[in-house]
């Protein structure tokens, strides 16, 4: 039983203004607001690859486990096997936290205005745009976080001194700032090769930036595809369908059929109408030019090119891809992007977030993401008999993500019977 409540502990302040020697720093004023700006909220192709990939890895859920034994999992999760054999060491060596702990609570909940799901579907959106995603929390005089909160990184300033960088200050509204302890800051980013003095290197690099050009040719190719269409002129053309210029309509029947059409056969009120002609006529359908249809093309390749910076399969935007190139497609969006990606978060929650509560209670904590919503990840049936082989059917069963059976002859490995070394058998 806790005999105290926990309390927020007080900050420590940081001065803005710091020195390295007798040299003042300049900080680096960074802002991505563009990549959320003008990419994702105003960019419907950004928009789909950045929700196709936080969906899918919103189909997984954490959940914090007591390491009893003291061995931290190291099993790996980059392909259907391992996620399988992680799966059973998982259900062998780990046990569930009770429902009353603090970190099981925080990861429902972990503030008063959002559910885990809302909250880190948030911190991956700015994550995949900006390259980066920033969370700080508010801890307790324990050092535990009594809330978690995501801050986008265009409003996020690091603030560094002679030992290095010490704290990030928040730029708020109305010319408001906040500086948090660097230790009070969850920064998970893109690698960034740049190097530079006003220390680049210290933030991540959105996928943006290399394709900013492409986001340019998008966003040109879809404004020049509307100018085109409004400037490409009539459909189509009504001509008489006979060559005896005798037959060919007057001045006059040429206005009144033009204005029978706009009236009668043009236009959305006229959908499904039947009409009828009293004079034999022919219509002629007037394509899009060269210039548009190269825009067309342009626009198709400008969309190609954005997936490719997330590594995401052009095949899951096709609307009527086959069933083989769709079954790939996925499982291609999971095992290169969805796998990496959860791996990277988890470890570094596992060192941000749960260390604290590991030190006060002197348990070892672990947080795991379940991955067997993921149907791309079950294994095959033919994975299935090898593993029949060397191990029972109830191991099997979890590897699969299903519950274990409560018949006794499930824990047992079966072997093939009537088999002889090869230095038995004499012909």
């Amino acid at each position: 039983m806790r005999l105290f409540r926990r309390k927020n502990k007080v900050s420590k302040s940081f001065m803005y203004s710091t020195f390295i020697g007798n040299s003042p720093v300049v900080l680096y004023n960074y802002n991505a607001e563009d990549y959320i700006s003008k990419g994702y909220t105003s960019n419907g192709e950004i928009y789909s690859i950045i929700k196709k990939i936080t969906d899918k890895c919103a189909a997984s859920t954490p959940y914090v486990y007591i390491d009893s034994k003291g061995v931290k999992s190291k099993s790996r999760k980059d392909s259907d096997i391992s996620v399988a054999k992680h799966r059973l060491y998982v259900h062998k060596e780990l046990k569930y936290a009770p429902e009353d702990n603090d970190l099981v609570k925080l990861l429902k909940n972990p503030n008063t205005l959002q559910t885990w799901r809302e909250f880190i579907t948030l911190a991956r959106i700015f994550y995949f745009v900006q390259g980066e995603t920033f969370i700080y929390r508010e801890a307790g005089d324990d050092d535990c976080a009594l809330s978690l909160h995501v801050v986008p990184a265009h409003l996020m300033t690091q603030v560094v001194s002679s030992e290095g960088l010490v704290a990030w200050k928040l730029n708020l509204f109305n010319g408001l700032t906040r500086e948090i302890p660097a230790g009070d800051v969850f920064h998970l980013k893109m690698p960034n090769p740049v190097f530079d003095a006003s220390g680049t290197q210290l933030r991540g690099m959105s996928p943006l930036l290399a394709g900013l050009k492409y986001l340019q040719l998008d966003d040109s190719a879809i404004q020049s595809w509307i100018k085109s269409v409004e400037n490409e002129g009539a459909k189509g053309l009504i001509s008489p369908n006979h060559a005896d210029p005798n037959l060919w309509l007057t001045p006059d029947q040429v206005e009144s059929t033009q204005t029978t059409v706009e009236t009668k056969i043009h236009g959305a009120d006229n959908k499904n109408k039947i009409v009828v002609s009293g004079m034999p006529l022919q219509y002629t359908h007037i394509g899009l030019s060269p210039d548009a249809l190269n825009i067309v093309k342009g626009l198709e390749h400008a969309g190609v090119k954005l997936c490719d910076l997330w590594n995401v399969p052009t095949v899951l935007f096709d609307p009527n891809p086959t069933y083989q190139n769709a079954r790939e497609g996925r499982l291609r969006l999971v095992m290169d992007v969805v796998l990496p990606y959860l791996s990277l978060e988890e470890d570094k929650l596992n060192k941000w977030l749960v260390e604290p509560f590991s030190n006060r209670d002197n348990k070892t904590y672990i947080i795991d993401y379940d991955l067997s919503s993921y149907e791309e990840l079950r294994i095959s049936d033919t994975q299935v008999e090898a593993f029949l082989k060397t191990h029972s059917i109830n191991e099997v069963r979890v590897m699969q993500g299903s519950d274990e059976s409560e018949e006794p002859y499930a824990n047992e490995i079966f072997i093939q019977q009537g088999l002889v070394p090869l230095s038995d058998y004499n012909v």
